[in-house]
Order: C-alpha cells, then structure tokens, then sequence
C-alpha cells in the first residue's frame, strides 16, 4: 500500500508543478496561412506542448520550431539541392542555414509509394535523408501522456507496451494488482502506474 501511495503523490506533485509552471509556451510559426484543417493536423502532432502561429499573425516572441505543410516532390528536389525556387524556399533554406528547427507534416512522395518506379523513390528517399541532414525532417505525433488498460492485472508487458508509445503514466482500473515485476519495469521506464480508472 505505501508504494501506491508514494505513487500517486509523485504524480500528483508532478501535475501541480506542470500547472504552476509559468515560462511562457514556446512558439511555433507554420509557414503558411491559417486553414483549420491545417491547424488540426499541427494540434494532433504538437499536442497543447506549444503556442501554434501563422503566417502574418504576431506569436510576440522568436519561434523556437518552424512547420511546413506536406512538402511537395519538386520542393523536396529544390530545397534537397539548396535550390530556393520560390520565396517560400528561399524562406525555408534562410532558417536552414539558421540552424532553425524545421518541420514538414509530411512528404508528398510517400503517397505514390506503391506506384513509383523503384529508382525514383529511391531518389526521393534520398532528397529526404539529405534533407534531414540539413535539419529539416518530419514533425511526428506527440507522445500519449497516459496509456490506459482496463485490465485488472497490470503486468511488466503492459508497462512495455505503454512506454513504447511514449507515455508517462499507465492508467489502470482501481481494484487492479499490480505485479512487482511491473512495478520494476515502471521504475526503470520512470513510468507511474495510477489506479485511478
């Protein structure tokens, strides 16, 4: 029972710090005009991590990561060559060489995987990697915060399963037995396991 305890008040003290924390979000600027399917995509991939602004709206201090739209083949092929084609380029190479943090939703080639020709996707798999040495590479989806599991007996396997998506805390039903070797595996993983469910 103490260790239930010790549990759930280290992630009570770690949600009351999370909330008392007042720096200011950082800021990512997307570089392209505000379209609320664009903005849903953002929110998915950044969670509540950041302030989200776009281009022509004021985010009041310097941006901190940069986001691009899925970009295109022929960009993809531009900027893979430090070519800057159009302004939106030129754009993207300056904050390159920067050293910027930039983001793309995704590469437009992906989509034609199963119809291209082998040499050519492999030419953009390369564009791709070149790019990702540049520092321009794919924002993924945030990390979960919680994982939950209706199951009554928490065991090592589920601690590995909710760590492998990323979350800090495993959510499980209130009656739940927790095995010690699942209390060891959260430990190493610096997971808490809450019977809160």
């Amino acid at each position: 029972m103490p260790v239930e305890l010790n549990t759930l008040i280290t992630a009570v003290v770690r949600a009351v710090l999370d909330q008392l924390d007042t720096r200011p979000a950082s800021v990512a600027l997307v570089l392209a005009p505000r379209d609320e399917a664009l903005a849903r995509q953002v929110e998915k991939r950044l969670g509540s991590a950041m302030q989200v602004c776009f281009q022509g709206q004021s985010a009041g201090q310097e941006p901190t990561l940069y986001i691009l739209p899925e970009l295109s083949c022929p960009d993809m092929a531009d900027l893979a060559l430090g070519r800057g084609s159009s302004l939106a380029q030129r754009e993207v190479l300056d904050l390159l060489l920067q050293g910027k943090q930039v983001r793309t939703l995704g590469f437009a080639y992906r989509a034609h995987a199963a119809t291209a020709p082998d040499a050519l996707l492999r030419l953009y798999e390369e564009y791709e990697a070149r790019l990702a040495a540049f520092g321009l590479t794919e924002l993924t989806e945030a990390a979960p915060e919680a994982s939950r599991t209706r199951d009554c007996l928490i065991t090592a396997n589920h601690v590995a399963e909710a760590a492998a998506t990323g979350a800090r805390t495993l959510r499980a039903p209130q009656g739940a037995v927790v095995t010690p070797l699942a209390q060891d595996a959260a430990a190493e993983r610096n997971m808490t396991i809450l019977k809160d469910l």
